[in-house]
């Protein structure tokens, strides 16, 4: 049976919540990382930053129904709101996610699928006697499934 243990990340990206945003944001980018661990002082786990949960945080609930012009005002306002010169007044303790449930290294994959649907996420902390120790993204699970299959794709042949 796979386990979280055997393909989470044993290295995870982490943050405090006293971070500004546009630093939260920078470095998901340069790691190429879609989120990070939001920890405390003590690499206690607090919670999750990730790109997906603020990009929610940039639309109003009724944006399906907002006219193009509407939608462009409202794009240029939260640039300048989130990563302009002011950008330093937002925390990463104003945007993270707490209500996050960590999983642990023995779960199943498949229970590993079933939290991250059932949580809304598509990455989730790992946590070993109350600290961080690791992370797994759903390519984490999607790898372990593939690799674990009977069903590799062919070389092309060296004769073509």
């Amino acid at each position: 049976m796979l386990r979280v243990k055997d393909c989470m990340n044993k290295d995870p990206k982490v943050i405090t919540p006293d971070v500004s945003l546009r630093e939260a944001v920078e470095l998901m980018l340069a790691e190429r990382v879609e989120g990070l661990a939001v920890v405390d002082e003590g690499g206690c786990l607090l919670g999750l930053i990730t790109l997906g949960y603020l990009l929610r945080g940039f639309m109003p609930a009724n944006l399906s129904h907002c006219p193009e012009r509407m939608l462009e005002e409202l794009e240029a306002v939260n640039i300048q709101a989130f990563f302009g010169p002011t950008s330093g007044l937002f925390l990463v303790a104003d945007f993270f996610k707490e209500d996050v449930e960590p999983l642990s290294p023995e779960d199943s994959l498949m229970h590993v699928a079933a939290e991250m649907h059932r949580q809304e996420l598509f990455m989730l902390p790992v946590v070993e006697e109350n600290e961080l120790a690791g992370m797994i993204s759903r390519r984490d699970v999607m790898q372990a499934f593939f690799e674990k299959s009977s069903f590799f794709p062919s070389e092309k042949s060296s004769e073509e």
